[in-house]
């Protein structure tokens, strides 16, 4: 069992609008990725042909854009199925926490 510290995650990434992505772990099958995302920050429609992420929004709100549409606000949580468009705006400063199954390459570790 691995073990991994907020302090010292598996990657961290600086995001386009000022947030933050925290790879805080990952195995074969699935990868654990914390986000923190400013008021008006976007993550633009998109998909993941094969992974299937499910999302839960810790802290904050967001408007989901794409297939689906609608607010999540805190407690909330939503399942993106593989191949579905789908993208994000805060509409506040947010905390959001995603599974990724199986993990996303473009966020695994250098």
């Amino acid at each position: 069992m691995d073990v991994t510290d907020w302090d010292d995650p598996t990657r961290i990434d600086d995001l386009e609008g000022g947030g933050e992505r925290r790879v805080l772990a990952c195995t074969d099958e699935l990868m654990l990725v914390h986000y923190s995302l400013s008021e008006g920050e976007e993550g633009e429609p998109h998909s993941h042909e094969k992974t299937t992420q499910a999302s839960f929004v810790i802290e904050g709100s967001l408007e989901l854009r794409g297939a689906y549409s609608g607010t999540v606000e805190a407690g909330g949580s939503y399942v993106i199925p593989p191949g579905t468009k789908h993208g994000v705006r805060a509409l506040e400063p947010c905390r959001v926490i995603d599974v990724f199954a199986p993990p996303l390459a473009a966020y695994l570790p250098d």
